[in-house]
């Protein structure tokens, strides 16, 4: 799976646009890439 497929994905389970859902995984992905380079612990 890429990262458009996960889009469509998100924005289809959480009945939003695939605008918003690609904001929300680059949201996402920011905030784990910034606690794995503080050191912190990240369990999916």
């Amino acid at each position: 799976m890429n990262k458009s497929q996960l889009i469509e994905k998100i924005a289809a389970g959480a009945d939003i646009s695939k605008a918003a859902a690609g904001r929300a995984l680059d949201a996402i992905i920011a905030s784990v890439t910034e606690s794995l380079k503080e050191g912190d612990d990240v369990a999916l």
